[in-house]
């Protein structure tokens, strides 16, 4: 989840899996064989942003750590300040 850097910080909600699970229902219907557990990993990231937003990478896992080590130098993390 991306927070807007500009608005107070207590909007900051914790995590709700049934907000994932939507999105993740929908992925799957058009990108993903199943999202059963056995096939697909879910990683939570909240940072702070221009705007409010959701983003959603999908990837082979194999991909996974490389993606991770780019973003922990783009963005600046809330879990940092």
């Amino acid at each position: 989840l991306v927070y807007c850097k500009d608005m107070p910080r207590r909007r900051v909600r914790d995590y709700d899996n049934m907000e994932l699970k939507q999105f993740q229902d929908v992925a799957a219907s058009f990108f993903l064989t199943d999202d059963s557990g056995l096939l697909c990993d879910v990683y939570h990231t909240t940072e702070l942003g221009e705007t409010d937003c959701t983003r959603i990478s999908i990837m082979d896992s194999d991909h996974f750590q490389d993606w991770l080590s780019a973003r922990k130098t783009e963005i600046q993390s809330l879990s940092d300040l």
